[in-house]
């Protein structure tokens, strides 16, 4: 009897996995998944430093462009036409005091260091905002790998748990069956230790394959910034 219940035990737990193998591909849903891809890169505290790390550094180019207007400084100078106001030279000995300048007067001057470094900060600046927005590519791929193993993680520790309730469910029956069977004598006190013990063991590995499914479930979430039940 022994012997049965072990065999039986063994060919349970293989077609438990068997079950497990064939259908975990299968509960894949890729337009769920690209939705929790979506969530993450709207939603993921580091894609959003990530995408305003990419405008700062798209704003310096657009001010680095508008600074090259610092390389030339333009003023005037007015004096009005009437008497009033006006700028006088004094002359030399004997004469009258001259009008300097009437109306308006304009001058312009080239600041020759910014000529020369513009061009470099213009430079410099756009090399920063291709780095910016390279890094910003790969990291979009990063977060939508990362997305997609945690899915899968997800979809593991769900079945998994499936697999360890079923498991710990049909063992209570054989455990309730030899239990029976012993208090009837047709047992042995070996073979109801035994389906005792495997009974204890799967309701273990239920409680570790529920904290692993709640792990797993709650990495997911913390990706893509919504509880899985919203997401349809």
């Amino acid at each position: 009897m022994k012997i049965k219940f072990l065999l039986f035990f063994i060919v349970n737990f293989m077609s438990v996995m068997a079950f497990s193998q064939e259908s975990i591909i299968q509960d894949i849903n890729e337009p769920l998944l690209q939705k929790y891809i979506n969530l993450a890169t709207i939603n993921y505290p580091l894609k959003k430093v990530s995408d305003a790390t990419l405008e700062k550094s798209k704003a310096h180019v657009s001010i680095a462009s508008l600074s090259v207007l610092d390389i030339f400084n333009a003023g005037y100078f007015y004096s009005p036409q009437k008497n009033q106001g006006l700028i006088y030279a004094p002359g030399g000995s004997g004469a009258n005091n001259s009008i300097v300048m009437q109306g308006f007067q304009f001058g312009a001057n080239v600041n020759l260091g910014n000529l020369l470094s513009k061009p470099g900060i213009i430079k410099a600046a756009k090399a920063d905002y291709k780095i910016a927005r390279a890094q910003s590519e790969d990291y979009n791929r990063i977060l939508a790998n990362n997305v997609k193993l945690a899915y899968y993680d997800y979809l593991a520790a769900k079945k998994q748990l499936e697999l360890s309730i079923l498991a710990a469910k049909d063992l209570k029956s054989i455990l309730a069956n030899a239990q029976a069977q012993f208090q009837n004598g047709t047992v042995t006190i070996d073979v109801y230790t035994a389906a005792k013990s495997a009974s204890i063991s799967a309701d273990a590995g239920t409680l570790t394959a529920e904290v692993a499914y709640l792990k797993a479930k709650n990495n997911l979430e913390d990706l893509i910034g919504e509880k899985l039940e919203k997401v349809r």
